[in-house]
């Protein structure tokens, strides 16, 4: 029974010779079908011949490919890690090699690749052609920094939060002892008193703890794209912030070169424009006889902006590589802040797709927050 199965299954070589596929052929058809990127390189760096794969991956034609060597379209920081293991194989100290380098896509974009080489040579042992194999891992390297750097965030994000909240909670706990004698000697006025430094001091760990939650927020939260019409977002997030104080002492002017809506994520992007307004309100020189907050959208080329600009206090240029990273305060003095603020914006405007920029005026002091989203991450309408 068992032979008669092994019978079933062999290979009859009458079909073998049917097929009529010599090695070379067999090569080339694997080449040419392979889900990864291969190709034959000559010992001067020149293509020879190349799959479909590696055409998909790098964004030239197979023609275009075999005009050009590899070290053309490799980054130049990753060159000497490449030519150096080259020299290895060619000199038999190794039969193989792996390196993650990164590539230019013809549209100039970089994409990383895993790169696979070994080298085959003729009967005298001469070299004749390099066989590499490219996996593009351009997004696994894209998903491994975000999470290291998510981990480096996360550390820094504990540390932080572990000194904010227990430094005033063990001052409380010795003003609210002081509080409990002041009331037994009968001392009210500094009972009193020192109650009220601890009320200031639950309000700033509320504050802290709420800007924690948002923070959360705004990473968790899925939302989807809906038309957002910008200068409505605008005029409501004036009205919801002129309660703040100094409010009515700004002159603010509007400006939309683009009227009309954007296709976004709504709490996000209302996140961003609440954050730039607020920041100009709360942090305005005070010694200027006039203060004033221009906000104002235009487009360029294909790209949304979003800019507020004000002759406020503005941020120092020793700062400035700061000023999105959390737990930073700039002028704790004008006003108390969970250093939260412009980090969380930072995170909308990545999830958002778009980039975030600060610029002082040419003349005097104050900023300009822009916020881009390109056509990619919107739609116009």
């Amino acid at each position: 029974m068992v032979k008669k199965v092994i019978s079933k299954l062999s290979w009859n070589p009458s079909s073998i010779s049917k097929v009529n596929l010599d090695r070379k052929n067999m090569f080339r058809l694997a080449m040419e079908h392979s889900g990864i990127g291969m190709a034959l390189i000559g010992p001067d760096g020149n293509w020879l011949k190349v799959n479909q794969a590696i055409c998909d991956i790098v964004g030239y034609t197979a023609s275009e490919l075999v005009n050009l060597d590899f070290q053309t379209i490799t980054h130049p920081d990753d060159l000497q890690d490449d030519l150096a293991l080259l020299k290895q194989l060619l000199a038999g100290e190794i039969q193989t090699y792996n390196l993650d380098k990164r590539y230019f896509h013809k549209n100039g974009q970089l994409i990383w690749a895993k790169l696979t080489v070994s080298l085959v040579r003729d009967d005298d042992q001469q070299p004749l052609y390099f066989i590499s194999q490219i996996q593009d891992i351009t997004a696994q390297k894209k998903a491994s920094d975000e999470l290291s750097l998510a981990n480096e965030e996360m550390e820094a994000f504990s540390y932080r939060l572990t000194h904010d909240l227990c430094s005033p909670l063990s001052s409380m706990e010795y003003v609210m002892e002081m509080a409990a004698k002041y009331i037994e000697d009968g001392d009210l006025p500094n009972a009193l008193k020192t109650l009220r430094v601890t009320q200031a001091g639950i309000t700033k760990l509320s504050e802290l703890v709420e800007g924690v939650l948002d923070v959360s927020k705004i990473k968790l939260q899925e939302e989807q794209n809906l038309p957002v019409d910008v200068p409505v977002v605008v005029y409501k997030a004036l009205e919801a912030l002129s309660y703040m104080q100094n409010f009515s002492r700004l002159d603010i002017e509007t400006r939309f070169d683009y009227i009309g809506s954007i296709n976004t994520k709504p709490q996000k992007f209302i996140q961003i424009i609440d954050n730039f307004i607020s920041n100009a309100i709360k942090y305005q020189d005070t010694s200027k006889p006039n203060s004033f907050v221009r906000i104002s959208t235009y487009r360029t080329d294909d790209d949304f902006v979003l800019e507020v600009r004000d002759n406020g206090l503005g941020v120092d240029e020793i700062y400035r590589g700061k000023l999105f990273t959390m737990f930073e305060r700039f002028h704790p003095e004008a006003s108390f802040g969970t250093g939260l603020g412009l980090y969380m914006v930072k995170k909308s405007a990545d999830i958002l797709g778009g980039t975030l920029t600060y610029s002082a005026p040419a003349v005097g002091k104050g900023s300009i927050f822009r916020l881009t989203l390109p056509e990619s991450a919107v739609r116009f309408s």
